[in-house]
């Protein structure tokens, strides 16, 4: 039997289309959005970090309220409500999961993505306004605590990192890279 192009037997070489003249050239990335992506994945780093210290350095400001009932001697229940940090396993998991998905929204961003462009601009601004508002409370706690310091720290640069990479990620030499779909 006579071989064919694609070296199977029997099969005509019309079957087998010929190899592009060329390769599809790569897009080049813009400064404007390798520096967004930089500065929000900076961001989800200070969040991350200060989110944690409060955890673990005991913040006035998230607590977990645990409430536990049991009864008495004499039959009445007795019911018991404390206050504190989360436990630590449960922070640690937690805000790894939320940084990780922030940050892979980001890598969206960061590859050409649209959606993921438009869906970080809007996520971003609703973090925006949280991280202001949890720097008001915090500015305003009356015992400031270490965690507190720590988590006044790491959200100051959350809220100047998001700021400079929403708008770098809109600026004028980063909207012909999201025009291609990707």
């Amino acid at each position: 039997m006579a071989e064919s192009q694609g070296g199977g037997e029997g099969i005509p070489p019309r079957y087998f289309p010929p190899a592009p003249p060329y390769a599809a050239a790569p897009v080049e990335r813009p400064e404007p959005v390798r520096r967004a992506a930089f500065a929000w994945w900076g961001a989800v780093v200070c969040w991350f970090l200060g989110s944690l210290l409060s955890q673990l350095l005991d913040s006035t400001l998230f607590r977990f309220t645990m409430t536990e009932s049991g009864s008495a001697g004499d039959g009445s229940v007795v019911t018991r409500t404390t206050q504190g940090p989360l436990p630590a396993d449960i922070a640690v998991v937690t805000f790894l999961l939320l940084g990780g998905l922030w940050a892979l929204l980001v890598h969206g961003m960061y590859r050409g993505a649209g959606w993921a462009r438009r869906l970080l601009a809007i996520a971003g601004v609703l973090g925006v306004l949280n991280v202001v508002i949890q720097l008001l409370v915090l500015a305003s706690a009356d015992p400031m605590r270490s965690g507190d310091i720590a988590h006044l720290v790491f959200f100051l640069g959350t809220l100047g990192l998001s700021i400079t990479g929403w708008v770098l990620m809109y600026r004028d030499g980063a909207a012909p890279y999201f025009v291609r779909r990707r």
